[in-house]
């Protein structure tokens, strides 16, 4: 069934006419008839399955036919060092597609600057959240100093801190951050300001990974 986001979901039983925007993506983009089915979700973890009924004023006029099952993921954050625009694209639709609960981009000494990507990782994320089930999008935050990062982080959050040659670690069970550099690594007072806040050391293998693949790995690691 074909699942778009919608900040408004209907009530049980009730008709709802959907915004512009989620409207035209039904209507124009994907052709989806009057008659079929769909699943909305809110992105906060609501989520409901409808019927289009028709069209009014140009609007998707859907019914509530039955609640949606609601996916609850452990809590995860990804710290990234920022990369080029294409890598860190991909790392945000990974990041999503595997279950991160929160994406804050790092401004570390080797990240490319990066100005406005806000609303664009806000929208991939979004697209990648609605083709793999999920009934919530990650957070995301404007790029930040890792040290603000850090501080930022829940107590009791066991961190992860991954560098070539560290050795591999078991799987978390509780809450838990993966802290990865941009192309190039992390610098030495990097590292060092992570285990201060108490960040373990983690490896990925023996191979060097592209830094979208490695957020991938450290995040399955997890």
């Amino acid at each position: 069934m074909r699942r778009f986001l919608s900040l408004e979901l209907p009530r049980p039983e009730q008709s709802l006419a959907l915004d512009a925007n989620v409207s035209h993506h039904i209507l124009r983009v994907t052709g989806i008839a009057p008659g079929e089915a769909i699943t909305l979700f809110d992105g906060q973890g609501g989520v409901c399955e409808v019927v289009l009924n028709g069209v009014e004023a140009g609007r998707a006029l859907v019914r509530w036919s039955g609640t949606g099952a609601a996916v609850v993921l452990p809590q995860r954050w990804l710290l990234m060092g920022l990369l080029k625009r294409s890598a860190f694209d991909s790392v945000i639709r990974m990041a999503t597609e595997l279950g991160v609960s929160a994406i804050w981009p790092v401004q570390l000494s080797r990240s490319v600057p990066q100005g406005g990507r806000l609303d664009r990782w806000e929208r991939i994320a979004a697209a990648a959240a609605g083709q793999c089930g999920r009934t919530d999008i990650p957070e995301i935050q404007p790029a930040r100093r890792l040290a603000d990062c850090l501080a930022a982080l829940p107590p009791g959050t066991v961190g992860r801190v991954y560098v070539p040659g560290a050795g591999r670690r078991t799987r978390c069970e509780g809450p838990a951050a993966a802290l990865l550099g941009a192309e190039g690594g992390l610098t030495p007072s990097e590292i060092a300001l992570a285990a201060e806040a108490g960040f373990l050391p983690a490896g990925l293998g023996s191979l060097t990974l592209r830094a979208d693949t490695a957020a991938a790995a450290a995040l399955s690691s997890l």
